[in-house]
């Protein structure tokens, strides 16, 4: 086992509890971040009463919130702020990879070989019931990566969800998350797109992320029809801009 020094980077979780399988898969994914990583972890959980309480979190931020939609864009901006290191982690409460790829992932941040990488390759398996209970008492990467022809890759073989690295500067400048993004959607997609768009250089790291099963709830899938559609037109709407007029539209959003 490895144990690295990252204290230059801050994972950033955005979090709401709607199920015992979320509790307990935030629980695991702050045990192999700690285990692996000397860093820093903000969770932020906005919810009707406070249910997250784990000392391996640095720093715990509750927002009382009484809407049933997880506005998760804006309260990943309020964390982007609210952190100082140099390059930031945005990691899904479910996720995991394996420390290497952690590893060579910040190796090409801190060279400046990339301005935002994904520590995977694109291949999101989507873990069962069964496999998930068994890295619970294990707590070893080898329970999916031996295991990888069970699991379906639900977004193909180049997802662009789950988790990211950033520079932070470079995240804030690209205008971090666009909270036109209500609610569960694309935002991943238009993430990548707008910056690609403006000219930021992005790059994968091999190997694959690993979803921790959890009941599909709310938040977890498009509220209804008509916000499916209108989250799409955002997506497209951002892509068809060119590098001038989406400057412009970033700074509106930096002005916020």
């Amino acid at each position: 086992m490895t144990y690295s020094d990252c204290s230059d980077v801050t994972f950033l979780i955005p979090a709401r509890i709607d199920s015992t399988d979320r509790q307990e898969n935030l629980k695991l994914v702050l045990e192999f971040v700690k285990k692996h990583f000397d860093t820093n972890i903000i969770v932020l959980e906005a919810d009707k009463k406070e249910q997250i309480h784990h000392p391996l979190i640095d720093r715990k931020i509750f927002i009382e919130d009484h809407d049933p939609v997880f506005h998760r864009t804006k309260y990943l901006n309020q964390m982007t702020r609210e952190s100082s290191t140099p390059y930031i982690a945005i990691w899904d409460t479910d996720v995991l990879v394996s420390s290497m790829q952690i590893e060579l992932a910040l190796e090409q941040l801190r060279s400046e070989e990339a301005d935002m990488i994904f520590p995977y390759d694109g291949r999101f398996y989507f873990t069962s019931v069964m496999f998930r209970q068994l890295y619970k008492k294990h707590e070893a990467m080898d329970v999916f990566e031996q295991s990888q022809d069970k699991f379906s890759l639900p977004a193909g073989h180049y997802s662009v969800g789950g988790a990211f690295m950033v520079k932070r500067d470079a995240y804030i400048n690209a205008g971090m998350e666009n909270e036109n993004f209500y609610g569960w959607g694309p935002e991943d997609v238009e993430r990548v797109k707008r910056w690609e768009i403006l000219g930021y250089r992005i790059k994968r790291i091999d190997g694959a992320l690993y979803h921790l099963y959890h009941p599909v709830l709310q938040n977890s899938r498009y509220d209804n029809y008509q916000q499916r559609i209108k989250l799409t037109k955002e997506l497209l709407r951002i892509c068809s801009l060119n590098p001038a007029q989406l400057k412009q539209e970033v700074a509106t959003w930096n002005q916020q």
